[in-house]
């Protein structure tokens, strides 16, 4: 019989074969971590984009294309619910018998977080009758005095998508009554549906973005989100029912032993049984060997 004649280049090829094994699946676990990575950074930049939006969202100010169409009162009301609700809240103010008073620097520091430079806000300090309470603007002390009364928000924001274009930001976000949350069977809130859907853009200054306009979605969008709130609900209903049925306890009944192994018998010589708990897949398992 004549030798196989062998091939010099098998054991080369081989370890190059071997190579990009090796580097193909290092470069799918690379993408499945990054994957989980930005699924994660989004969702916790969806969370700060929310934070910042709610003391705008709160009170629905009227939409703007650009800063110049926008009514500064609003905007000003959501700078002085920005400082609010800031850490500091209203720590270190004087009161007065109308309220609050705040300098307006410290106004005009929290609306230039929010609405960015392009509004000279200094030069436009007012009273403000937002129909469910007034802010009064003393111009003789430079200082607004804000109501002490609590005031309920009309809006929450989420946001569902966000969109980068340049250094830009669209945001997709949906404005939740703040009446609308309700408590499930488990005692959790649960977001409902949003009463509308508004984009809302951000720009890039000096490093800090602002809000540069608020806009109403088209249709298609819309469409989008209610299309994905509803695959959350779907889901949440298919988790509460799988946790509904794991926890179901199952019980057999099973005869009593005694040290020995042996049947324990009552008075009248029936077999002592009692009910334990058991493993619903063991109890498949044992149906399906028992047919």
């Amino acid at each position: 019989m004549a030798k196989r004649k062998k091939n010099k280049f098998a054991f080369p090829v081989g370890v190059i074969a071997m190579i990009l094994a090796v580097i193909g699946l290092i470069t799918v676990i690379k993408f499945g971590i990054n994957g989980v990575k930005n699924l994660t950074d989004n969702s916790v930049k969806k969370s700060e984009y929310e934070a910042f939006l709610t003391p705008v969202v709160m009170f629905d100010p009227d939409p703007f294309d650009d800063l110049t169409q926008a009514e500064v009162p609003q905007l000003v009301n959501s700078a002085v619910w920005a400082l609010l609700k800031s850490d500091k809240g209203t720590e270190g103010y004087s009161y007065s018998d109308g309220g609050i008073i705040v300098p307006q620097e410290d106004i005009e520091k929290y609306f230039v977080e929010l609405f960015g430079r392009e509004i000279d806000i200094s030069t436009m300090h007012s009273s403000i009758d937002m129909s469910d309470y007034d802010i009064t603007y003393d111009p003789a002390l430079k200082s607004y005095i804000l109501p002490i009364t609590g005031i309920d928000s009309a809006y929450t924001p989420k946001v569902y998508d966000i969109d980068k274009q340049g250094s830009s930001v669209i945001l997709t976000v949906g404005y939740i009554g703040a009446k609308a949350w309700a408590q499930n069977e488990n005692g959790e809130l649960t977001a409902p549906d949003p009463d509308k859907i508004m984009k809302i853009t951000l720009r890039e200054s000096s490093g800090e973005m602002y809000i540069s306009s608020i806009q109403n979605a088209d249709s298609q969008e819309v469409i989008a989100v209610v299309s994905e709130r509803s695959e959350e609900v779907t889901e949440e209903a298919t988790e509460a029912a799988t946790e509904e049925a794991t926890g179901e306890i199952i019980t057999t009944a099973v005869e009593v032993t005694d040290e020995d192994g042996e049947a324990v018998t009552d008075e009248d010589g029936n077999a002592v049984t009692e009910f334990v708990a058991v493993d619903e897949e063991l109890t498949e398992t044992e149906t399906e060997e028992e047919l």
